[in-house]
């Protein structure tokens, strides 16, 4: 029989004459008894949580009615669904947004008519315990932030700008991570005062304003972005990196056939260390371009304390403001762009489309870009590479309670550890390489298959294989930088930067290594798969994939298993 028809067969299977209740999942045949236990049964088995999906996308109700319909049309297809929701950037992209979707696909679909608002509700009541009979205010708040994530943002906002001004100086990135408690207890208040639902109304009259100009949201994360930058904390840190620093220094001193007499665009030049290598390579002019206008400040003042401000006759020129918004440079073209554009997992934050920018509108023809090379690498690893076994046991205590929750966690947020290359089970697998000076903004975001294999260095023996470690690798290559060729790695096998690694832990451990005739239970010798990157539905954000299945040492392939995992401004 071919899958076709057992796809028929399966939803004409699905009659009336099963209970209103029994609710198919939404990726495999598994029937559960409620809509709540195959939403639940799919977060755990497949990866993807639709009342998270429903929340984070703030899909109204017909948008649900859609998705499902999408999803189950997808899977009776033959199709995976994953991707194309992964990639699901922004509403007018969105897959499911088709009439036709409105029909159902499985008659009497429980999931099309479940509440998950009242669910919401319900599952706060519960653990609140009996004496709670209704969502209490804080449920409700939470509840609307999930709905929608631009409203979210808008509250972080109303949050920070109700603090002291002394302490929204000190901490300007913090303060986006979350609600005051100060304002929100004001808020309770205020609730208990007026009645929730008049605080609902309060609240939607804002999100319909939000809705009205997305940007808005978007303004408020580059604003605490560039602010995120404005102190010095966070320059020492990129600077005392040798590995980071002393990488461009190289590339802008050592190459002059490249640098002497060049007209230099420093993208993001934070306190200007980088315009300052560029004047002593050799440049005749530098324009060091930061959107934070206080450190672009600094800059400028640091620049004419070493002799080399443009208005004491030197050759640097320090600009404030985001390039995008910038009417024009003092030249019209520029012969080199530099920029430390990286971020964790290599494309978190998302400055690399200012940088293409730059390179579109200024940069001449044969133009060099440094660096002008990005790759993306990926190894398997053991649990030391989590972090989290240093709560199995803390000055002699049983903590597996904290470890547990965090290691629930951090099924659907990537991780930021220094890995020791002792942790990693298998050899590295290239997943992307970026070619900057010919890319475009779209090629950031991709699949790719990936297999890796154990690594007889890495495993003496079977071991548990807990997490995948990501990490990039820069070139300043001989195609501009002929002299004197660069690389900044930040594997695990080199020294370790300020990038640290990026860790996605597996939900199930597996066997993994070279296997013997004494292993308990099948072990893996390779890890196949498809991973994914795309950018969040929140600015500057990331989301990624990885579908992966264990090809046994006997030859079988184990099951596919499918997890989600995201690194947003505000986690």
């Amino acid at each position: 029989m071919s899958s076709e028809e057992e796809d028929e067969r399966d939803w004409s299977d699905w009659g009336d004459d099963v209970d209103e209740d029994l609710t198919k999942s939404l990726f495999s045949n598994a029937i559960l008894s409620s809509a709540k236990q195959a939403i639940e049964h799919d977060a755990s088995e497949h990866g993807f949580d639709l009342r998270k999906f429903r929340a984070q996308k703030a899909l109204t109700d017909y948008d649900t009615i859609r998705c499902v319909n999408f999803i189950r049309n997808e899977v009776a297809a033959g199709n995976s669904p994953l991707q194309a929701l992964l990639h699901d950037n922004s509403a007018a992209q969105r897959p499911w947004e088709k009439d036709e979707y409105m029909h159902p696909v499985l008659p009497d679909d429980p999931l099309l008519y479940f509440d998950f608002e009242e669910d919401a509700c319900a599952q706060q009541d519960s653990d609140a315990g009996p004496s709670a009979s209704t969502c209490n205010t804080s449920t409700v708040l939470q509840s609307l932030q999930d709905e929608n994530m631009a409203l979210r943002n808008t509250l972080q906002e109303m949050s920070r700008l109700a603090l002291p001004s002394e302490l929204a100086t000190e901490q300007p990135f913090q303060l986006a991570e979350g609600i005051d408690s100060d304002w929100l207890s004001k808020w309770q208040k205020t609730a208990g005062t007026f009645g929730v639902q008049a605080e609902r109304n309060k609240l939607a009259t804002t999100q319909s304003d939000v809705s009205r100009g997305t940007n808005d949201a978007t303004e408020r994360i580059n604003e605490a972005y560039f602010d995120s930058y404005g102190f010095f904390g966070i320059h020492r840190e990129m600077i005392s990196d040798n590995v980071r620093t002393e990488a461009y220094r190289d590339a802008l001193k050592q190459n002059p056939a490249l640098m002497q007499g060049a007209t230099v665009l420093d993208v993001g030049c934070g306190t200007g260390i980088l315009s300052m290598f560029a004047a002593e390579g050799g440049a005749a002019k530098i324009i060091g371009v930061d959107g934070s206008t206080r450190i672009a400040d600094v800059a400028e003042r640091l620049v004419a304390a070493n002799g080399l401000a443009s208005s004491g006759g030197g050759p640097i020129t320090i600009m404030r403001g985001r390039l995008e918004q910038l009417p024009s440079l003092p030249v019209e073209q520029v012969d080199v762009i530099v920029s430390e554009w990286m971020g964790y997992a290599l494309l978190f934050e998302s400055m690399l489309d200012t940088v293409l920018y730059a390179r579109d509108r200024w940069l001449k023809p044969g133009g060099a870009i440094l660096p002008d090379l990005a790759s993306l690498h990926m190894a398997a690893a053991g649990a030391g590479a989590t972090g989290l076994t240093f709560w199995n046991k803390v000055y002699g205590f049983d903590y597996s309670l904290v470890q547990q929750e965090l290691w629930e966690d951090a099924h659907q947020t990537a991780l930021l550890k220094d890995v020791s290359s002792q942790d990693l089970l298998s050899r590295s697998c290239l997943l992307r390489q970026l070619d900057i000076a010919h890319m475009d903004a779209a090629d950031a975001s991709f699949s790719t298959d990936f297999v890796l294999e154990a690594d007889p260095k890495s495993c003496c023996g079977p071991q548990e294989c807990h997490a995948l470690v990501l990490w990039f690798d820069t070139d300043f290559s001989q195609r501009f930088c002929a002299e004197q060729p660069v690389k900044l790695s930040t594997s695990p096998c080199g020294p370790q930067t300020h990038w640290c690694q990026t860790v996605l832990v597996l939900r199930k451990p597996i066997q993994f290594g070279l296997g013997t005739a004494e292993a308990k239970g099948k072990v893996a010798a390779s890890l196949k798969g498809r991973f994914s990157m795309a950018r969040s539905d929140q600015h500057r954000g990331i989301d990624m994939s990885v579908e992966y299945s264990a090809q046994f040492t006997d030859g079988t392939l184990a099951p596919s298993e499918v997890q989600i995992f995201s690194m947003t401004m505000s986690s």
